[in-house]
């Protein structure tokens, strides 16, 4: 692989937001605020789902700079 393509694999990788990511929020919020904690469990996987495009979008950015 060229340094290019390990650089946006690289970023992607870093940025990439996985599933034990979405217990560690509901859990924060859930400490913080029982009601809203349930209610950010429930949006999980739309969580995750945003989270991957966020990844995207960075090794997107980064194959334009380098």
């Amino acid at each position: 692989m060229s340094e290019r393509t390990i650089g946006i694999v690289s970023v992607f990788l870093v940025s990439f937001a996985n599933f034990s990511s979405i217990g560690i929020i509901a859990g924060a919020v859930k400490g913080l605020h029982e009601k809203q904690g349930n209610v950010v469990a429930r949006f999980g996987l739309k969580l995750l789902y945003g989270a991957t495009l966020v990844s995207i979008l960075s090794a997107i950015i980064v194959s334009v700079i380098l």
